[in-house]
């Protein structure tokens, strides 16, 4: 019996370009995943509301893994069986949590700030303007970005060790990216999330391979839970350093090293 193929890949910087969040080159690539079956599943720290608006632009209608693990988003009626974990059901989703609400984080982050007297900011502290002006996003894109369930990004100023530690301490840690920091529960974790909804595709499927695509650190975890881990070439064509898990390189940046994964997986 022929194995159910899935790929799980993060967007900024892979499937999506990364200097201006667009899929046009990556769109062929897709039609044909979905012309032969193969689940794209979103794997990314960007919100519910962001990759809504990713799958609906592409045609897809697949689970996708939310702010870096906190949780598994699965349209209703997708698995026909029951899913055997802790869930709630929205109108569109049977959902999985692995993070701290939103209001738990940003009363932590808020609490140790004001303990601190630091002056950052993140999503919550600011209007869609300004967000617009930091992340580079137009204001629908920023108004995306704000809408957050799990975790909350430090989009100006500067933290210390010892906010760092509080954190930690209650439960959460920091995400460095390239350019912000993310605070997010220690219980959200790519790999975990990526390893449970494998488990839903193999009792649906009863056999999968499953491939993983991602473009920096922050996609380690995800990229150790799969068959197959790739790494698309960041914008200066060198790799990521991986330490947990062996990652074939693609020769592509971001869309590219996509389109070059899906002609290998179609083969």
């Amino acid at each position: 019996m022929t194995k159910q193929k899935i790929l799980f890949t993060d967007l900024d910087g892979t499937l999506l370009s990364l200097n201006n969040y667009s899929f046009q080159q990556s769109l062929s690539a897709i039609e044909e995943l979905k012309a032969a079956g193969i689940p794209v599943v979103f794997c990314s720290s960007k919100t519910r509301a962001e990759q809504e608006y990713y799958q609906e632009a592409l045609g897809l209608n697949e689970p996708f893994i939310v702010e870096n693990g906190s949780a598994i988003f699965v349209p209703r009626g997708y698995f026909q069986k029951p899913i055997a974990w802790n869930t709630y059901v929205t109108d569109r989703y049977e959902v999985i949590p692995f993070g701290k609400s939103i209001s738990h984080v940003r009363e932590t982050i808020s609490r140790n700030r004001e303990e601190q007297a630091l002056d950052f900011v993140v999503y919550a502290d600011l209007p869609v303007e300004e967000v617009a002006d930091l992340t580079g996003l137009n204001q629908e894109g920023s108004h995306r970005a704000m809408q957050r369930d799990f975790s909350e990004t430090i989009l100006k100023g500067s933290v210390n060790n010892q906010f760092i530690e509080g954190l930690d301490s209650e439960g959460f840690h920091n995400i460095p990216g390239s350019k912000f920091h993310t605070i997010v529960s220690k219980t959200a974790d790519k790999g975990r999330a990526v390893n449970v909804l494998s488990s839903l595709y193999k009792a649906a499927y009863n056999d999968v391979l499953t491939y993983g695509l991602g473009d920096s650190r922050n996609d380690e975890a995800m990229l150790a839970a799969v068959d197959y881990p790739y790494l698309v070439q960041r914008p200066d064509r060198s790799w990521i350093n991986l330490e947990m898990v062996q990652a074939k390189g693609l020769t592509g940046v971001g869309p590219e090293g996509f389109t070059q994964l899906v002609d290998m997986i179609l083969e």
